[in-house]
């Protein structure tokens, strides 16, 4: 039996219709590592008396799995359907146009529904799977050196020794380079997406503590029941020169006041008039500042913002992408 090696191991998911009922998972992301680890609640009791335990009693066992990855226009979309919310794309120019918008709009006082996975993990020589793999934490980091991709996802107990989905599809790879970005930073959400900021050296988008896990006593469960949804922080740290354009965020942190901030990509020609497109829009009030810092020379500032609902935009964030993907 050949070893398994840990350059063979790849990652296939498929989009399951009920939360935690697996699935043929017949997609192969190439842009995306989703690397899972076996995470267990084990009661080990030691009576009075004895140097040792005597018993191990399980209580619980999930799967948590780090994501890591470049960001592209295409493979996105699921990770953003499970985070925020799942959408069904619209085509941009119907009905014969070949673009397709995806606009994720997490809702403020209601649940969103979310797209979970099957992910199978593994090669020829091994491999597993587990279900209800769900998106709990999203990071996407901007320079103009790369874009990386960061995060977390969970799922129900691992299944070990399984045959892994044959013939997959691939899924067209479209990058977002660091040559397509822009970031604007306006104080009305009418004039988002109006005033580049020019001196921005990084940016940093972090989604975490999504959802929770259910865990009921039912001997029929494998696993946790259900997701929740939890108080999520969301944040975008902008690493920019302390000139005038970047030290303008002092006086809103001082007042309290809202800023609205677009991080745009513009990727290739899909056809006349609609380019491939990665867009974030958030409403932020600055919770944390930076000290200052040299960066490569620049002495820049950091602002982090924390994504807050403006009742007059009607939200708190949102995320458009432009692909030719019609669905998952």
């Amino acid at each position: 039996m050949p070893e398994s090696a840990t350059i063979n191991q790849v990652v296939q998911i498929g989009v399951e219709t009920t939360p935690g009922t697996s699935v043929a998972a017949n997609k192969k992301l190439n842009s995306v590592s989703i690397e899972p680890g076996i995470q267990a609640n084990v009661n080990i009791f030691r009576p009075i008396g004895s140097k040792f335990p005597t018993v191990a009693a399980l209580g619980q066992e999930w799967v948590e799995a780090s994501l890591s990855g470049q960001l592209t226009y295409t493979e996105i979309v699921y990770l953003l359907s499970s985070v925020l919310k799942s959408t069904t794309p619209t085509q941009v120019t119907p009905p014969s146009g070949l673009a397709y918008r995806w606009t994720f709009t997490p809702a403020q006082s209601s649940e969103d529904t979310i797209k979970t996975f099957t992910v199978e993990h593994g090669s020829a020589a091994r491999a597993r799977k587990f279900s209800y793999g769900i998106v709990n934490e999203l990071g996407l980091t901007f320079t103009r050196e790369n874009i990386e991709l960061s995060g977390t996802m969970f799922g129900k107990a691992l299944q070990d020794g399984i045959t892994m989905t044959a013939s997959p599809t691939e899924i067209e790879l479209v990058p977002v380079l660091p040559t397509q970005v822009d970031v604007y930073l306006d104080s009305t959400a009418a004039d988002i997406g109006t005033t580049k900021f020019t001196r921005v050296l990084s940016a940093e988008l972090n989604i975490s503590d999504r959802f929770g896990q259910v865990w009921p006593l039912d001997s029929s469960l494998s696993g946790f029941a259900a997701h929740v949804e939890t108080e999520p922080t969301v944040t975008l740290a902008l690493t920019v020169a302390a000139d005038a354009q970047g030290m303008g965020p002092l006086n809103a942190m001082r007042n309290g006041d809202k800023r609205f901030i677009r991080l745009k990509a513009t990727g290739p020609l899909i056809e006349t008039g609609n380019n491939y497109l990665f867009q974030l829009d958030l409403c932020g009030v600055v919770s944390e500042v930076g000290d200052f810092s040299d960066e490569d020379g620049v002495y820049a500032i950091q602002w982090t913002f924390r994504a807050t609902y403006d009742s007059g935009w009607g939200k708190a964030m949102e995320v458009q992408v432009v692909n030719t993907l019609s669905a998952l």
